[in-house]
């Protein structure tokens, strides 16, 4: 019975040490909080007398120890974006179904992603070992690409955004759905996609819709204005300039008055979402710089353009 009672004694100090283990949602914070708890108890049973029963139980908080501090390392640096929602998907297709109420979750991102310049977000959806799909892909990385676009379309960087796949065992209920399919993670950005990013952000074209005196603001636009606002804190020296570019339709005159009106307009956006005026330079090229040809109306649409360089 005193054997019995020793071992069920550990059980519950051992169960009560696991109720410490990770929980996917916490913060980096509270995981160091549990293992400076963990601390805390080893040093108070340590200095009382320690019986064979209490040097196990401070085995095994040491090995408890151990892994949460592995945790709280990569916790720092990989987290998980909690929803109030899931994203269901269908073993019919690889489309990511969402209930109206949830798409909240682009802006959710959109906001996370400005605000945390950093970071980049990994989609990454489930599938079945059988579900392969004709170009031998999968249904997994389709679900996590099929979100990704839609993130791309709302306005996000596709380079804060990477799709991945993860092969698992689960059940779709009786209609053919799953609520567990896919898992958004949050990581900082490695250096390689730094530099990348950093390359567009200095030179960039933008394809805006003006309408007389004013130009129409998108999500993306308003990500670009992030990004530079970010990158100009960190290159204090560099200035941006601003150029603006027309088809070849109608005289060259107005056109370089046309030019320049947009570059005006897109600064004075910069400028109300936090970028000194100070560091911004407007030119105008008019029709005289076209990327393509002028003989379709598709290739006058890519020459009417703005070109942004910071250097």
């Amino acid at each position: 019975m005193r054997n019995f009672l020793k071992a069920f004694l550990v059980f519950l100090c051992w169960a009560a040490l696991a109720l410490f283990l990770y929980n996917p949602n916490e913060n980096y914070d509270s995981l160091e909080t549990k293992v400076n708890a963990i601390e805390n108890k080893q040093s108070s049973l340590s200095n009382k007398k320690t019986d064979t029963t209490k040097k196990e139980i401070l085995k095994k908080a040491e090995i408890t120890k151990a892994i949460l501090k592995k945790q709280v390392k990569m916790n720092a640096n990989t987290f998980p974006l909690v929803f109030n929602d899931k994203f269901i998907t269908n073993s019919a297709h690889t489309r990511v179904l969402l209930p109206k109420k949830f798409y909240y979750f682009k802006d959710s991102i959109f906001n996370f992603l400005n605000s945390n310049n950093g970071k980049e977000i990994v989609i990454n959806a489930v599938y079945k070992v059988n579900e392969i799909l004709t170009d031998k892909t999968n249904f997994g990385i389709a679900r996590a690409n099929n979100l990704k676009n839609k993130l791309v379309k709302y306005g996000i960087n596709s380079n804060r955004i990477t799709s991945k796949a993860t092969v698992k065992e689960y059940k779709y209920d009786k209609e053919g759905y799953y609520a567990d399919g896919v898992t958004i993670l949050v990581k900082n950005i490695s250096e390689s996609k730094r530099v990348l990013i950093e390359k567009e952000i200095s030179h960039k074209t933008l394809y805006i819709s003006f309408r007389k005196s004013s130009l129409e603001p998108t999500k993306a636009l308003l990500t670009y204005t992030f990004e530079i606002k970010n990158y100009l804190k960190k290159h204090l020296s560099k200035k941006i300039t601003i150029i603006g570019h027309t088809d070849n339709q109608g005289n060259t005159e107005t056109n370089q008055l046309i030019g320049l009106e947009r570059a005006n307009l897109v600064a004075e956006y910069f400028t109300k979402n936090g970028i000194d005026k100070n560091r911004i330079s407007v030119q105008s090229k008019g029709e005289t710089s076209p990327i393509t040809n002028n003989k379709t109306l598709k290739a006058r649409k890519k020459n009417r353009r703005i070109e942004v360089i910071i250097n």
